[in-house]
């Protein structure tokens, strides 16, 4: 049924694309075709420099994309837009989609490797490029804070199942968001955000060197630029009022971790914001523009 003002965003998207089609909109059918020989295309063998293939926003590649920057890494950035992404075929296939070995990005692609799964890819880049702490016993707290960087994502208590509506009835958002929030029997039980954001805390506690101002070890990790995205362009970019109330030890710490010079570089010369996203339909709050004004120094 048409839902109007509540009908999914992509759902929106594919109706457009829809649209786009009956309208012989070749531009967009051709741009699909590109990227799909391109991502086709990639292989260990057929690559001579890194290729990262991406959404054209922050989301879960900001941690690879700011890393690559830190490093000076020469590397190709293929930018899939959402209109691409959701591009269906007359046999109704998403065709940009099932190039990819999990149906997902980001994909990463250099001479020695070929990986699909970010996790996996900042775990070998932070081992090539020195930031996965020093000695053993470090490396596998830098990959217990990654762990849950993604669980405060995408876990069922994460900021991403509340955040995306997804054709969800208005009750239930509220039901979700008030549950997020700590507030109703449910939050109340749960503690809210505040189950993910509370172990960031301890996690700096934990850390022997934290007089050094990391979550793990005396220097910069992948760590450092998993656990900034997740509470700055995430969890304060929702929240920020209550985020800088409650948890002033977390937002000093991004804005620690935000002012190392290439950090800040990245943050003012290369991310980008999440511009596409129809709201309210698809979500409550993303990373706009606007939003990332302020989040730090």
């Amino acid at each position: 049924p048409d839902r109007g003002e509540t009908s999914t965003a992509w759902g929106m998207l594919r109706s457009k694309a829809r649209e786009g089609e009956r309208a012989m909109d070749t531009d967009l059918a051709t741009q699909v075709e590109q990227l799909a020989d391109r991502v086709r295309g990639l292989s260990s063998a057929s690559v001579d420099k890194p290729v990262l293939v991406y959404f054209d926003i922050i989301g879960i590649c900001w941690p690879i994309r700011c890393l690559l920057h830190l490093k000076g890494v020469d590397y190709e950035l293929v930018q899939v837009p959402i209109q691409a992404w959701a591009f269906r075929d007359a046999n109704g296939d998403q065709v940009l989609k099932a190039c990819f070995r999990n149906g997902h990005m980001p994909l990463y692609v250099d001479p020695d490797v070929y990986l699909t799964q970010s996790s996996v890819i900042m775990y070998y880049l932070g081992e090539k490029h020195g930031m996965m702490g020093d000695g053993a016993a470090e490396k596998l707290a830098v990959m217990d804070v990654l762990s849950h960087a993604y669980d405060a994502l995408f876990h069922w208590t994460g900021i991403f199942p509340v955040n995306v509506r997804m054709n969800t009835p208005e009750d239930v958002v509220t039901a979700r968001l008030n549950a997020f929030l700590g507030d109703g029997s449910w939050g109340l039980v749960s503690n809210g955000y505040r189950n993910n954001l509370d172990p960031f805390e301890r996690y700096l506690d934990a850390n022997p060197h934290r007089e050094g101002g990391f979550i793990v070890g005396s220097r910069l990790s992948i760590a450092d630029l998993h656990a900034f995205n997740v509470l700055c362009n995430w969890y304060k970019a929702f929240d920020r009022e209550r985020f800088t109330a409650e948890y002033p030890r977390l937002d000093e710490y991004i804005r620690r971790i935000a002012a190392i010079p290439e950090v800040d570089d990245y943050i003012r010369t290369a991310q980008e914001p999440t511009l596409w996203f129809p709201l309210p339909q698809f979500a409550l709050r993303l990373t706009s523009h606007e939003e990332l004004v302020g989040l730090t120094a």
